[in-house]
């Protein structure tokens, strides 16, 4: 039975600073990403796009959270989400685990070593889509690279490293 009233919160989820996590936005991503893959109907591989395409589209469709008796706040219980690679949803989910999981790393070698940290940013220019390949392929080749050199292999305990694509759609690089 249906009743002009509805039992149900829009919620709205913040981090502890406060801030707003875009959820509505990372889906409607998702969904634009899994139109993209249908559109590779025609192509070879057909059949392994459209599957991913379906995933794409149940991406995050339905939340389930129960209330945290300690701390009285709604925690992510259950939900489904795809896992392909260029999902922003699971892409955004995955950046948010990988993060937590680098601070606990961060913490324990702080606690033990006592080392001093530095942050290092390599970047190149954009280049156009049939050169991302090889570009991508001689970064990982010169970092490896740097990272053989005995003076540094040496006095680097470890490192963690990430690589971030950006499109110029003006340049289209």
């Amino acid at each position: 039975m249906y009743s002009s009233e509805s039992n149900y919160n829009i919620l709205v989820d913040e981090t502890a600073t406060g801030k707003k996590r875009d959820w509505k936005g990372k889906k409607s991503r998702s969904d634009l990403m899994a139109k993209h893959y249908e559109g590779l109907k025609n192509r070879i591989g057909a059949p392994y796009y459209s599957k991913k395409a379906q995933r794409m589209f149940e991406c995050a469709e339905q939340l389930s959270f129960k209330r945290d008796p300690e701390t009285g706040r709604l925690k992510l219980y259950q939900a489904y989400f795809c896992k392909v690679r260029l999902c922003p949803m699971c892409a955004w989910r995955r950046s948010l685990k990988i993060a937590y999981h680098n601070k606990l790393i961060v913490e324990e070698a702080n606690r033990q070593y006592h080392c001093a940290w530095l942050f290092l940013t390599l970047t190149v220019r954009n280049v156009e889509g049939g050169e991302l390949r090889q570009t991508i392929s001689d970064m990982m080749k010169g970092f490896n690279r740097l990272m053989k050199y005995k003076r540094v292999d040496t006095a680097v305990l470890g490192y963690f490293r990430a690589l971030e694509i950006t499109k110029n759609h003006e340049e289209h690089t």
